[in-house]
Protein backbone atom coordinates (compact mmCIF):
# COMPACT_ATOMS: atom_id res chain seq x y z
CA UNK A 1 0.00 0.00 0.00
CA UNK A 2 2.92 2.67 0.65
CA UNK A 3 3.95 1.81 -2.66
CA UNK A 4 0.91 2.91 -4.38
CA UNK A 5 0.44 5.80 -1.92
CA UNK A 6 4.05 7.18 -3.44
CA UNK A 7 3.08 6.19 -6.90
CA UNK A 8 0.07 8.18 -6.52
CA UNK A 9 1.54 11.36 -5.62
CA UNK A 10 4.16 10.62 -8.00
CA UNK A 11 1.74 10.64 -10.68
CA UNK A 12 0.33 14.07 -8.85
CA UNK A 13 3.74 15.78 -9.00
CA UNK A 14 4.37 14.95 -12.65
CA UNK A 15 1.06 16.56 -13.99
CA UNK A 16 2.98 19.83 -13.05
CA UNK A 17 6.22 19.43 -15.33
CA UNK A 18 8.00 22.43 -13.65
CA UNK A 19 7.12 21.47 -10.10
CA UNK A 20 8.34 18.64 -10.56
CA UNK A 21 11.67 19.79 -12.27
CA UNK A 22 12.30 22.36 -9.93
CA UNK A 23 10.25 22.27 -7.18
CA UNK A 24 12.13 20.53 -3.46
CA UNK A 25 10.35 18.22 -1.80
CA UNK A 26 11.38 16.68 1.52
CA UNK A 27 10.29 13.36 2.58
CA UNK A 28 10.59 13.12 6.66
CA UNK A 29 10.17 9.33 8.01
CA UNK A 30 6.78 9.31 10.74
CA UNK A 31 5.87 6.41 13.60
CA UNK A 32 3.76 4.73 10.81
CA UNK A 33 6.36 5.03 7.96
CA UNK A 34 7.75 1.37 6.85
CA UNK A 35 11.51 1.07 8.26
CA UNK A 36 13.11 0.28 11.71
CA UNK A 37 10.11 2.01 13.81
CA UNK A 38 10.52 2.77 17.53
CA UNK A 39 14.53 4.01 17.79
CA UNK A 40 15.24 7.68 17.12
CA UNK A 41 16.94 8.49 15.28
CA UNK A 42 15.08 7.09 12.19
CA UNK A 43 16.94 6.76 8.83
CA UNK A 44 15.34 7.97 5.71
CA UNK A 45 12.47 6.01 3.65
CA UNK A 46 14.00 2.77 2.48
CA UNK A 47 14.20 3.08 -1.57
CA UNK A 48 12.50 0.07 -1.90
CA UNK A 49 8.89 2.42 -1.47
CA UNK A 50 10.44 5.63 -3.26
CA UNK A 51 12.03 4.35 -5.94
CA UNK A 52 9.81 5.96 -8.82
CA UNK A 53 9.34 9.18 -7.21
CA UNK A 54 13.02 9.88 -6.98
CA UNK A 55 13.42 8.61 -10.89
CA UNK A 56 10.99 11.33 -12.01
CA UNK A 57 11.10 14.20 -9.33
CA UNK A 58 14.49 15.89 -9.82
CA UNK A 59 15.02 17.31 -6.30
CA UNK A 60 13.24 14.93 -4.09
CA UNK A 61 15.06 14.57 -0.62
CA UNK A 62 14.70 11.72 1.39
CA UNK A 63 16.06 13.26 5.17
CA UNK A 64 16.43 11.09 8.44
CA UNK A 65 14.11 11.74 11.20
CA UNK A 66 14.75 14.15 12.82
CA UNK A 67 16.41 16.51 10.33
CA UNK A 68 18.17 19.99 10.10
CA UNK A 69 17.90 22.39 7.05
CA UNK A 70 19.80 26.22 6.66
CA UNK A 71 18.36 28.81 5.25
CA UNK A 72 21.21 31.14 4.90
CA UNK A 73 21.64 31.92 8.36
CA UNK A 74 18.82 30.42 10.01
CA UNK A 75 19.09 26.61 11.50
CA UNK A 76 15.33 25.05 11.09
CA UNK A 77 15.20 21.48 12.71
CA UNK A 78 12.02 19.16 11.24
CA UNK A 79 10.94 16.22 13.81
CA UNK A 80 8.18 14.16 13.44
CA UNK A 81 6.95 12.20 16.73
CA UNK A 82 3.75 11.95 19.48
CA UNK A 83 5.58 14.57 20.64
CA UNK A 84 3.27 15.77 23.32
CA UNK A 85 0.90 12.13 23.58
CA UNK A 86 4.54 11.34 24.84
CA UNK A 87 4.82 13.64 27.17
CA UNK A 88 1.70 13.26 28.81
CA UNK A 89 1.78 9.57 29.40
CA UNK A 90 5.40 10.18 31.31
CA UNK A 91 4.17 13.24 32.84
CA UNK A 92 4.72 13.30 36.69
CA UNK A 93 3.64 17.00 37.35
CA UNK A 94 1.15 18.68 35.41
CA UNK A 95 2.48 22.04 33.93
CA UNK A 96 1.88 25.06 35.67
CA UNK A 97 0.28 28.47 35.04
CA UNK A 98 3.64 30.61 36.42
CA UNK A 99 5.82 28.84 33.45
CA UNK A 100 3.40 30.45 30.48
CA UNK A 101 4.80 33.97 31.17
CA UNK A 102 8.02 33.17 28.68
CA UNK A 103 6.13 32.65 26.00
CA UNK A 104 4.76 35.12 23.54
CA UNK A 105 1.02 35.85 23.70
CA UNK A 106 -1.13 34.80 20.97
CA UNK A 107 -3.47 37.87 21.29
CA UNK A 108 -5.89 35.37 22.65
CA UNK A 109 -5.02 34.70 26.18
CA UNK A 110 -5.36 30.93 25.59
CA UNK A 111 -3.42 29.04 28.23
CA UNK A 112 -5.48 26.17 28.74
CA UNK A 113 -6.30 22.38 27.69
CA UNK A 114 -4.54 21.24 24.77
CA UNK A 115 -2.32 24.87 23.84
CA UNK A 116 -1.00 24.36 27.48
CA UNK A 117 -0.35 21.00 26.82
CA UNK A 118 1.60 21.62 23.45
CA UNK A 119 3.45 24.49 25.29
CA UNK A 120 4.78 22.59 28.51
CA UNK A 121 6.10 19.63 25.70
CA UNK A 122 7.73 22.28 23.63
CA UNK A 123 9.39 24.53 26.76
CA UNK A 124 10.39 20.82 27.98
CA UNK A 125 12.48 19.84 24.92
CA UNK A 126 14.14 23.00 24.39
CA UNK A 127 14.92 23.48 27.79
CA UNK A 128 16.27 19.94 28.05
CA UNK A 129 17.79 20.78 25.12
CA UNK A 130 17.23 17.15 23.28
CA UNK A 131 13.99 16.11 21.43
CA UNK A 132 13.53 13.04 23.30
CA UNK A 133 14.21 13.73 26.93
CA UNK A 134 12.35 10.84 28.17
CA UNK A 135 13.51 7.22 29.54
CA UNK A 136 14.94 4.96 27.10
CA UNK A 137 12.13 2.50 27.94
CA UNK A 138 9.83 4.72 26.56
CA UNK A 139 11.95 5.96 23.53
CA UNK A 140 14.62 4.24 22.35
CA UNK A 141 17.71 5.98 21.03
CA UNK A 142 20.92 4.95 19.29
CA UNK A 143 23.48 6.67 21.56
CA UNK A 144 26.08 6.74 18.10
CA UNK A 145 23.79 9.26 17.14
CA UNK A 146 22.40 10.56 20.20
CA UNK A 147 23.55 14.38 18.57
CA UNK A 148 21.37 14.23 15.94
CA UNK A 149 18.68 15.03 18.93
CA UNK A 150 20.31 17.38 20.68
CA UNK A 151 18.73 21.34 20.58
CA UNK A 152 21.66 23.12 22.05
CA UNK A 153 22.20 26.00 20.67
CA UNK A 154 18.81 26.48 20.09
CA UNK A 155 17.53 26.25 16.52
CA UNK A 156 16.05 29.35 14.81
CA UNK A 157 12.83 27.06 13.94
CA UNK A 158 11.83 23.42 15.55
CA UNK A 159 9.16 22.37 13.29
CA UNK A 160 7.28 19.42 15.02
CA UNK A 161 5.12 16.82 12.75
CA UNK A 162 3.03 15.82 16.16
CA UNK A 163 -0.78 14.26 15.81
CA UNK A 164 -2.32 17.27 18.09
CA UNK A 165 -4.25 20.31 16.33
CA UNK A 166 -1.90 22.94 14.52
CA UNK A 167 -0.27 25.41 17.19
CA UNK A 168 2.53 27.90 17.32
CA UNK A 169 4.84 29.10 19.98
CA UNK A 170 8.00 31.38 20.62
CA UNK A 171 9.86 30.12 23.37
CA UNK A 172 13.36 32.36 23.79
CA UNK A 173 13.49 33.67 20.52
CA UNK A 174 13.19 29.81 19.07
CA UNK A 175 9.45 29.26 16.31
CA UNK A 176 7.83 26.22 17.38
CA UNK A 177 5.28 25.65 14.88
CA UNK A 178 3.24 22.18 14.39
CA UNK A 179 1.81 21.88 11.08
CA UNK A 180 -1.07 18.83 12.35
CA UNK A 181 -2.35 16.45 10.82
CA UNK A 182 -2.72 16.65 7.36
CA UNK A 183 -5.19 14.20 7.12
CA UNK A 184 -7.43 16.03 9.05
CA UNK A 185 -9.18 19.40 7.28
CA UNK A 186 -5.92 19.17 5.09
CA UNK A 187 -4.49 21.85 7.24
CA UNK A 188 -0.76 22.91 6.43
CA UNK A 189 1.39 26.01 7.72
CA UNK A 190 3.64 28.32 5.46
CA UNK A 191 6.31 29.39 6.80
CA UNK A 192 9.28 32.03 5.98
CA UNK A 193 12.23 32.20 7.81
CA UNK A 194 12.70 35.77 7.16
CA UNK A 195 9.38 37.40 6.54
CA UNK A 196 10.40 40.95 8.08
CA UNK A 197 13.37 43.27 8.63
CA UNK A 198 14.03 45.51 11.04
CA UNK A 199 17.35 47.15 11.06
CA UNK A 200 19.48 44.73 12.29
CA UNK A 201 16.74 42.33 13.12
CA UNK A 202 14.91 40.12 11.30
CA UNK A 203 11.47 38.22 12.08
CA UNK A 204 10.07 34.99 10.95
CA UNK A 205 6.43 34.78 9.33
CA UNK A 206 4.24 32.17 10.09
CA UNK A 207 0.96 31.34 8.42
CA UNK A 208 -2.08 28.82 8.69
CA UNK A 209 -3.80 27.30 5.62
CA UNK A 210 -6.27 25.00 4.85
CA UNK A 211 -7.43 23.37 1.32
CA UNK A 212 -10.81 24.17 0.65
Amino acid sequence: ATMSYFDDLTNLICKFPHVAAEGRFVFVPGPNDPGITGVLPRAPIPKYFTSSLRSKVRHAIFASNPCRMRFFSKEIVFFRDDLVGKMRRHCLLEPREEEEERFEEDGEGNTSGQRQLSRHAIKTVLDQGHLSPLPLSASPIYWQHDHALRLYPFPDALVVGDRVDQYYENYEECDAINPGPFSNGFNFVVYRPIGEVQEYQTKSDVEFSQIE
